[in-house]
């Protein structure tokens, strides 16, 4: 049954988290200074203790039931549910239960339904090494933006693919599988 489930990220990989959080910080008075790359305490010039309160703060805020979908998600997921595919979702959210609610509403209201077997809910940045190990040695799809997290999902016995970015488009590793949209995503997974 395995084989037709995929392990996802959420935001960087479903979700457009990037783009709203620069307009949240924006609408809170913050410009961002520098372009392209993921620690957003770089791209807004303020401390890494700061960036990392105000981005929880964004994680267990109303906006987390509004953010939409990255590039073609929408597509991508319906064409894998058509082919029999169901997802769980492993995002390093919040542990907040409210957080969670809206994260579940927000992709089902993207998504579907049906979609999600589950979604798993971390601390804000947490690594995913522990919530990725049930899952060692299935060989099960693992969807990453995070070179690292891909790494991890490599490193357990997944198939991990890379959505490309800005902040991983330097990343090279052979074993992991890099895509530009999810149309590259569900060519990889129904022609495997």
């Amino acid at each position: 049954m395995t084989d037709k489930i995929i392990l996802t990220d959420c935001d960087g990989v479903l979700c457009d988290w990037a783009d709203t959080f620069f307009d949240w910080m924006s609408s809170k008075g913050y410009v961002r200074v520098v372009e392209g790359v993921y620690e957003m305490d770089v791209a807004f010039g303020i401390s890494r203790p700061e960036c990392k309160k105000l981005i929880r703060e964004f994680n267990e805020s109303a906006w987390m039931g509004f953010l939409p979908a990255l590039r073609d998600a929408r597509s991508g997921v319906a064409k894998l549910v058509e082919a029999g595919y169901q997802f769980v979702c492993i995002t390093s959210l919040s542990l907040d239960e409210k957080a969670r609610m809206l994260r579940i509403s927000n992709l089902k209201n993207l998504f579907g339904k049906n979609v999600f077997l589950d979604v798993v809910c971390l601390d804000t940045g947490a690594d995913k090494d522990d919530a990725l190990a049930p899952y060692e040695g299935t060989g099960m799809y693992w969807l990453e933006d995070k070179a690292e997290n891909a790494e991890c999902g490599l490193k357990l016995g997944l198939k991990s693919i890379l959505i490309e970015h800005d902040h991983n488009s330097n990343y090279v590793n052979d074993d992991i599988v890099r895509v530009a949209n999810w149309a590259e995503i569900v060519d990889v997974i129904v022609n495997d």
